[in-house]
C-alpha cells in the first residue's frame, strides 16, 4: 500500500489547481451561532445533573430508611 503524505490537491484536466471554497460570512455567523447553542444545552443538562443526583440520592435513602422501618422521622 502507497504511504499517503501530504494533503490531496485537486486539478482541473488543465493542470489548473482549484481554489477550495471559503465560507460566508453568514455560513461564520451560523456555524458559531449553533455551536453556541449547542453549548448552552450541553451546559444546562450538566446543571441539572449536578442538581438533581444529589436530590435523588438523598430521597432514595429516605425511602430505604422507610422500607426498613428505621425512620422516625415519617
Amino acid at each position: 500500500m502507497a504511504k499517503q503524505n501530504g494533503p490531496v490537491l485537486e486539478m482541473t484536466p488543465d493542470g489548473r489547481f482549484l481554489k477550495p471554497l471559503k465560507p460566508s460570512l453568514m455560513q461564520i455567523l451560523l456555524r458559531l451561532a449553533t455551536f453556541g447553542i449547542a453549548l448552552c444545552v450541553g451546559a444546562v443538562i450538566i446543571w441539572t445533573a449536578f442538581i438533581i443526583i444529589p436530590v435523588l440520592l438523598v430521597l432514595g435513602l429516605a425511602g430505604y430508611m422507610f422500607v426498613r422501618g428505621n425512620c422516625r422521622y415519617f
